[in-house]
């Protein structure tokens, strides 16, 4: 599959910003961006307690039809997105890297083959090809992308001191709120 330019619907334009939406590549159903997005993100260290509570849920989002965009970076989000795809659900997942060599196809991996072939799932980045690796800013980058993207959010983890609650704090003073269990 080769990445290519994605058209970001006009609702989600003026939240992302339009120097980054020009710089939007993906592959696999954009159409899933012109749906009502939840939006989730999670610490890397969560409490077990909070991990059982959120895969509950999760049947009731696939069920309901409702399209899940995040990193799934973080062990716990890893576990989301597993569990979305499992149950047939649709789901964005947000790159914190660019896509690599851009004559390259990207590979996706063994659980992402089927979804995108169904027409499930949407992979994207607004990183330039040289960004090849995350590291703890472009995963920020990725956060933003990823909250700006979201209709809804759910945030059931977020440790205290880390760069995700600075950015949760931020993001909470443009006025929008979060569901944070």
């Amino acid at each position: 599959m080769r990445p290519a330019a994605i058209s970001v619907p006009k609702p989600c334009t003026g939240r992302v910003g339009s120097e980054i939406v020009v710089r939007i590549f993906g592959v696999g159903e954009a159409a899933l961006l012109a749906e009502p997005l939840l939006g989730f993100i999670a610490s890397r260290e969560c409490p077990g307690s909070v991990l059982l509570e959120i895969l509950e849920r999760v049947p009731e989002w696939a069920r309901a039809g409702r399209v899940i965009v995040g990193g799934f970076h973080s062990p716990l989000e890893q576990q989301v997105l597993r569990s979305v795809l499992r149950r047939q659900g649709r789901a964005v997942k947000v790159l914190a890297r660019g896509f690599g060599d851009p004559c390259a196809v990207y590979r996706p991996t063994l659980e992402e083959r089927e979804p995108l072939a169904g027409g499930r799932m949407l992979i994207i980045s607004a990183f330039a090809n040289s960004v090849v690796r995350t590291t703890r800013a472009t995963a920020l980058a990725r956060n933003r992308l990823v909250l700006a993207l979201a209709t809804d959010i759910v945030m059931p983890y977020v440790a205290a001191g880390s760069p995700l609650e600075a950015l949760v704090a931020a993001y909470q003073l443009t006025g929008r709120q979060c569901d944070e269990h």
